[in-house]
């Protein structure tokens, strides 16, 4: 089955999902790559500190929000990192008035003396990106929308 006609199969709130999680992802991407990142926060609408626990409002919201961005991450013609993804998460639920944050987390790596960086975004009890892998990183900033 070809990519269109996978697309062409989703339900027509999937396919839009999708669209505007491609879209995200580009404008992160762009922003992060062309402004200082100051500046890039700025204009995408982060700013520091956490939401609050935020409940359980938006849970399947913020689910069907994590697939658009698997998926859009996946086939995009670019690389689409862990940053890249938290920040497109945080642009899509701040959109739909969903409490989200997004984590800054550095871990030892496996030799002890490099650092490995990961970004994750959530939605109160859901991690909407990078929630596998944040177990292993301490957080270092966190910014809301």
């Amino acid at each position: 089955m070809t990519r269109l006609a996978r697309y062409r199969a989703l339900p027509w709130q999937d396919r839009q999902r999708l669209i505007e999680a491609a879209l995200c992802l580009l404008a992160v991407r762009l922003a992060l790559a062309v402004l200082p990142f100051p500046y890039a926060l700025r204009l995408i609408g982060a700013f520091p500190g956490e939401t609050g626990g935020g409940g359980r409002q938006g849970v399947a919201e913020a689910v069907e929000i994590r697939r658009a961005i698997e998926r859009a991450a996946r086939h995009a013609p670019f690389r689409a990192a862990c940053l890249q993804q938290a920040f497109a998460a945080l642009l899509m639920l701040r959109r739909r008035r969903l409490a989200a944050t997004v984590h800054l987390g550095l871990a030892r790596g496996a030799d002890g003396r490099r650092l490995a960086a990961h970004a994750w975004s959530c939605c109160g009890p859901v991690a909407v990106t990078g929630g596998d892998a944040a177990a292993a990183f301490v957080t270092v900033a966190a910014f809301a929308a």
